[in-house]
């Protein structure tokens, strides 16, 4: 009888504990699934709006289309990116603070705009956060990237693809008119691609370059 009555509390103790572990897995499963699909989702649904509006808005005010880049007010849309393998036209705002990477990539104001000769440099958050660059590190060599602007399309051709390339904060080279070459004067336009490598927070950056090899009128 004794034996009875301490085995049916360790039961209870041990059902109680299995119940929790349940319960613990299928909470991080949720937020996992909220972090990867909603999360991105939402973005995307964000994102949709905001190129839509500025396609909307084109007729009214051709936007910017180079000019001084430096006169742009933060957070402007100067053009929509589409990344290989996706649907969604990301909008490209001007400057890299938090709100301008809200559902959409930020650009560096000190470099090329959309089609110019120099080099356009854009950075995006990815992983579990909805960002544009989620897939950033599946973008390959010769893959097709679009700019477009109220003026025209873009084409950019990837040479370097993120996965490739991996730098630190400190490496602004990256920015230069011609990535590597502080002072050369460019003759080709190009692209770079600028996002967080890692799952946990680190100072590792994936950084991609394509270069312009198409250009089509609106």
């Amino acid at each position: 009888m004794d034996r009875v009555s301490e085995t049916t509390p360790r039961r209870w103790t041990f059902r109680l504990a299995v119940v929790l572990v349940v319960l613990a897995v299928v909470g991080v499963c949720a937020f996992g699934w909220w972090r990867l699909w909603g999360v991105g989702g939402q973005a995307a649904r964000t994102a949709a709006r905001a190129a839509s509006d500025y396609t909307s808005g084109c007729n009214l005010d051709p936007g910017f289309n180079g000019g001084d880049a430096q006169s742009v007010a933060a957070d402007v849309t100067v053009g929509l990116l589409t990344l290989p393998g996706s649907s969604t036209a990301w909008p490209i705002r001007a400057g890299v603070s938090g709100t301008a990477l809200d559902a959409g990539v930020g650009w560096y104001q000190q470099t090329a705009a959309p089609g110019q000769v120099g080099n356009m440099a854009v950075v995006g958050q990815r992983l579990v956060s909805g960002g544009p660059f989620d897939n950033i590190l599946g973008i390959n060599t010769g893959d097709a990237i679009t700019v477009k602007t109220c003026a025209a399309t873009y084409t950019y051709t990837v040479v370097t693809a993120p996965r490739d390339l991996t730098v630190q904060p400190v490496d602004t080279w990256v920015l230069d008119a011609v990535p590597g070459s502080p002072g050369a004067m460019p003759t080709d336009a190009w692209l770079t691609l600028i996002a967080n490598q890692d799952v946990a927070p680190t100072p590792d950056r994936a950084v991609g370059f394509a270069k312009l090899t198409a250009t089509t009128p609106a």
